[in-house]
């Protein structure tokens, strides 16, 4: 497929991402002594998002750096009534930059992360945007990514990370699923530009069913090489087995529906305060 200005840019300085690859190799969470994996260590785009309470910082989910003041995430991530529930009152925190604790369920140092001013959530397209109050200092430590701005099609590769596992090797390949198949599971997904894949080795209806990670494309241009592109945010999973409905036990069968970056991107620009910018203009997207 050949791309003309599919490819947005909303912050002021760009940073290219370290490309990594590889295959799940864990299926099941590893134990918390053990180290996070050195690919999530390396990609600076991700930050946690954690509820802040009198107890402490808790990690609910993933959050992907698109300009110095904005994050995305999945809205299932981003609704405070089960963190303020669990853990009291609070507010959303964000910690980003080369920091292990973006992974943990409980930051392990003293950690004070970014505020959050407020939060846009889209249900029905189950998308969030994240407003700091702070601006982060993009550089070598904290970077953004750039954006698609066009729908993903069918059979394109596609690839995550699985921050809820962040040991062993959390890079996954994602396998779109047959339109029939998911348009059995929810009906005119395609047209309200949902991605939709079933669980690859490494993921889990029960451990992973919130979502918040980065799905990536990689643009290959003849000058730059391979650029990073975010394409969507992990979502929620449908599965017709009760027993993975209520979280007992995992459904492999399962489809998960993904929403798109591409309609948010003008609401994500307004919401920063930004322009997009166009900074490719033709490659391949694999």
């Amino acid at each position: 497929m050949r791309l003309v200005s599919y490819f947005v840019a909303l912050a002021a300085t760009l940073f290219s991402a370290t490309i990594v690859t590889g295959q799940s190799v864990s299926a099941t969470p590893s134990s918390p002594s053990q180290s996070v994996s050195p690919k999530l260590e390396n990609v600076k785009f991700i930050a946690g998002l954690f509820w802040a309470s009198s107890t402490g910082l808790y990690r609910r989910c993933a959050a992907t750096i698109v300009t110095n003041n904005t994050l995305v995430t999945s809205a299932a991530c981003a609704m405070s009534d089960y963190p303020s529930t669990a853990h009291g009152p609070g507010e959303w925190r964000i910690i980003a930059g080369n920091t292990d604790d973006r992974f943990l369920e409980s930051p392990t140092s003293d950690v004070q992360g970014y505020s959050v001013a407020s939060v846009d959530i889209d249900k029905c397209s189950n998308f969030a945007i994240i407003k700091l109050r702070d601006i982060m200092d993009i550089g070598s430590e904290i970077q953004s990514i750039v954006l698609s701005s066009h729908p993903m099609e069918q059979n394109k590769m596609l690839n995550t990370y699985n921050t809820s596992n962040p040991y062993g090797d959390p890079f996954l390949s994602l396998t779109q699923g047959s339109m029939d198949a998911c348009n059995l599971m929810r009906p005119g997904y395609a047209s309200d530009y949902f991605i939709c894949t079933q669980p690859v080795q490494g993921q889990h209806v029960a451990g992973d069913y919130l979502g918040g990670d980065p799905i990536i494309g990689f643009s290959n241009q003849p000058q730059a090489g391979a650029i990073v592109v975010l394409v969507g945010i992990t979502g929620m999973y449908y599965s017709t087995i009760s027993a993975a409905q209520n979280g007992s036990m995992n459904d492999p069968t399962a489809y998960r529906f993904s929403p798109m970056v591409a309609p948010h991107v003008n609401k994500i620009a307004t919401y920063a305060g930004v322009k997009p910018i166009s900074i490719i203009t033709t490659g391949d997207l694999s």
